[in-house]
């Protein structure tokens, strides 16, 4: 095989390849066995139809298009590595030639994406990034939330114990089914209909406009939410005091790592937008056509002309992001070694209370490794930038802190 490429932009590359004729007759007697194979003529067993026959009753050229489309599907690949090229999209082939007495010439419009070389990277100015202080009122949302976590369910007492009321946890029972299902009764969605009704008793539940459902009250009960001390216990805390006060920290480092999050994507768009990329355009229109699939599939909304306008935008954004990322770690060497990423993995698996190697393992039956490496290798990239930006003001000096 031979390959060669034209590059007609930065995004377009015409890549020409030559199939050896001796290819093109093996692919043609293959193609001609598995058809003969699966073809019944009469007169003649399965599998054992002469090529001639097969000629003279099929035309020559019959399989003539197979056997390009196979030759393609074997050859582009191998062609692409061989010339070094990234592509992106489905290429548009064009067959220049083709019969089984010579080579198979064909071209494949291939788009890729640019090689990016990335300048003026230090000393980015970057406003500061504000984080509102934590408040009483969010840890009280937070204690509430670990309160409901925690709650346990207990038969109502008194004089209301089989009538639903407003918080209850109900045991309803839906047609064709033997377990009952647990809800937990509020007002604005459908158990709100079970309100004041008894055990025992049926109830007709909208589910939605069209879709109306009879269900059987089996039982009702209640959330007991444990007391402050008995909640600081449960989560490990020495009491309520020192619980409210690890809520606090948790808040706070949380804040503090989405305030450098920001401050670091800030840095990578200011970056970018210094960084000239041509991006191919039919790359960008498959992307947005993905997602909009992908949108229609979840049973989303269709877009207006104007969110997919906005949608393109933000794809498109998010590619030049990548392709400055690797760029920048491509120029300042910063991919992980395979030493420093086993470090990081094992350093992770102490965090999960795991085994080094069962973490590794379960990421790599996930299909997940390379991409956590991927995720590790671009905060490493957004720290070196962040590490060299230039903050125009600041009230806290953490917000330089690794």
């Amino acid at each position: 095989m031979k390959a060669s490429k034209e590059i007609k932009s930065a995004t377009q590359v015409t890549v020409k390849v030559e199939v050896p004729v001796e290819s093109v007759k093996r692919k043609l007697e293959d193609l001609y066995r598995r058809v003969g194979r699966e073809i019944q003529l009469p007169g003649f067993r399965r599998g054992h139809i002469p090529r001639a026959v097969l000629e003279a009753r099929f035309g020559k050229d019959f399989l003539y298009e197979d056997a390009k489309s196979e030759l393609i599907e074997e050859h582009l690949p191998q062609a692409l590595r061989e010339l070094g090229l990234r592509t992106v999209g489905t290429p548009q082939i064009k067959s220049l030639s083709f019969s089984e007495e010579s080579d198979f010439v064909f071209e494949a419009d291939v788009e890729t994406l640019p090689e990016v070389t990335v300048r003026d990277y230090t000393e980015i100015p970057v406003e500061p990034v504000e984080v509102p202080p934590v408040t009483e009122a969010d840890i009280d949302e937070v204690v509430e939330r670990l309160r409901y976590e925690h709650a346990t369910l207990v038969p109502k007492e008194g004089a209301n114990a089989l009538v639903v009321e407003e918080g209850d946890v109900v045991e309803v029972l839906l047609p064709g089914e033997e377990r009952p299902r647990e809800w937990q009764v509020s007002q604005g969605d459908p158990s709100e209909a079970l309100l004041g009704h008894r055990v025992g008793q049926r109830v007709t539940l909208a589910l939605s406009e069209e879709q109306k459902i009879p269900v059987q009250i089996e039982s009702v009960k209640r959330l007991e939410k444990p007391s402050d001390e008995e909640l600081a216990q449960r989560v490990g805390q020495e009491n309520f005091q020192a619980l409210r006060a690890k809520i606090r920290q948790d808040l706070e480092e949380a804040r503090a790592r989405r305030r450098d999050r920001e401050l670091k994507l800030r840095l990578l768009d200011k970056l970018v937008e210094r960084t000239p990329i041509e991006l191919p355009t039919r790359f960008l229109e498959d992307l947005v056509a993905q997602e909009l699939e992908q949108r229609q599939q979840r049973g989303l909304p269709e877009l207006s002309a104007d969110d997919v306008k906005q949608l393109k935008t933000v794809l498109e954004q998010r590619v030049r992001r990548q392709l400055v990322l690797e760029a920048l770690k491509k120029q300042e060497h910063l991919a992980l070694s395979e030493q420093e990423f086993a470090k990081l993995l094992e350093a992770e698996a102490q965090k999960r209370q795991l085994p080094p190697i069962k973490f590794r393992a379960l990421l790599e039956r996930e299909g997940q490794l390379e991409r956590y490496r991927s995720e590790l290798e671009e905060e490493r990239v957004l720290q070196f930038l962040f590490e060299r930006a230039v903050i125009k003001s600041s009230v806290d000096p953490s917000a330089r802190s690794e």
